[in-house]
């Protein structure tokens, strides 16, 4: 058995949710196996990448293999176009080597340690009143969610002024209310504040007591991530812009994170999201991935969840009504929770005749 071709087909086009490109390694003997190039980072140069990469006539199951010639056997390695590519091909090849043998991926890895996955899903992100964020929380809340995540940051870059400061605080109690004492809610802050303005920030909004603060400053500098971590009780998270576990090590040696969260679109694929994840066990964090992105993104990150010890919850965007429905067998969301799919791979299937709608690249 050998790779035939790999194709990187776009499906729809950027945002939240949306399974921006599809990426399908088939085989000589008739199988597929699916990937997703995330929609929020260059799709078009990723997929390009992608096309690049010498893949027909190797063995598609030899996995590790594969991920160590494409990544670590690169001189120029590493990023988010790079990583990004390869997470891509890494994610189908796996969901080949399931279909191949006929099981769910989370079985190749030790099996479920749970039965289906929490949810946090998105509320507002921006500079809107205090009241939309409160809207936006409670239609979160009529549709099942128990926690979700916003930025209550405005337009801020690097500072707070007084004005803005308290105008983001109070998006903070808003939304709080709107949750109620059980209901958890997640702060983003985009890596926008120095970590005097985060630490200001923070000890402004922790009677509200936040779930966790995520990249209160640029991951650039992992030093002022742990500034923060160590001025706030608040529980700090960040991740989506480290692609590898090579990048996590500076904040979890430094104590700075309880949750990490690699992007599994971004950080190498399924497999490096689990090494991450038991690198993260050592420093007692839980891995959180980052996933604004499509329904293969989610599957792997619920394949994840049911294998890992230390998961805390997914993050969910919400699907466009109109997706395209390229694939069968999507697992639905009830009470913000996803159950644990037992389908071989990732547990879906691409329907052939939709996919022919959208044509694979060519260069």
């Amino acid at each position: 058995m050998k790779i035939a071709t790999v194709q990187t087909i776009p499906v729809a086009p950027q945002g939240h949710g949306t399974l921006g490109y599809l990426v399908v390694v088939r085989t000589d003997d008739g199988l597929a196996g699916v990937g997703e190039i995330a929609s929020d980072c260059h799709p078009a140069t990723v997929a390009h990448a992608v096309r690049r990469m010498q893949l027909v006539g190797t063995d598609p199951t030899r996995i590790e293999a594969t991920y160590q010639t494409l990544r670590n056997g690169a001189f120029w390695r590493g990023g988010p176009i790079h990583t990004s590519a390869v997470s891509a091909v890494e994610q189908a090849l796996w969901d080949l080597k399931g279909k191949r043998l006929g099981v769910p991926v989370y079985e190749l890895v030790g099996g479920k340690v749970r039965d289906r996955v929490r949810l946090y899903t998105h509320t507002r992100f921006g500079d809107d009143s205090p009241e939309d964020f409160a809207a936006s929380a409670r239609d979160a809340v009529a549709l099942g969610f128990s926690a979700v995540k916003f930025d209550p940051l405005g337009l801020a870059v690097q500072q707070l002024d007084g004005p803005e400061l308290r105008v983001a605080v109070d998006r903070v109690h808003a939304t709080r209310e709107v949750m109620g004492v059980d209901g958890e809610i997640l702060i983003e802050g985009h890596g926008r504040l120095s970590a005097a303005a985060a630490i200001r920030f923070a000890a402004a909004v922790v009677g509200d007591a936040p779930f966790f603060f995520e990249e209160p400053c640029s991951p650039d500098n992992p030093a002022e991530i742990s500034r923060v971590a160590a001025a706030t009780p608040i529980p700090i998270a960040a991740g989506e812009r480290c692609y590898s576990r090579a990048d996590f090590r500076p904040l979890l040696e430094s104590g700075a994170l309880a949750y990490v969260q690699p992007d599994l679109c971004h950080c190498g694929g399924f497999w490096e999201g689990r090494k991450i994840a038991a690198f993260a066990e050592i420093y007692g964090a839980q891995v959180m991935p980052h996933n604004p992105n499509g329904p293969i993104s989610t599957l792997v990150g619920v394949h994840l969840a049911a294998c890992t010890p230390n998961f805390g919850m997914l993050e969910y965007p919400r699907q466009p009504a109109a997706r395209p429905p390229v694939l069968r067998g999507l697992p639905e969301v009830a009470d913000g929770h996803i159950e644990v799919p037992d389908g071989p791979g990732w547990g879906v299937e691409i329907d052939e005749d939709v996919l022919r709608q959208f044509p694979a690249e060519t260069d």
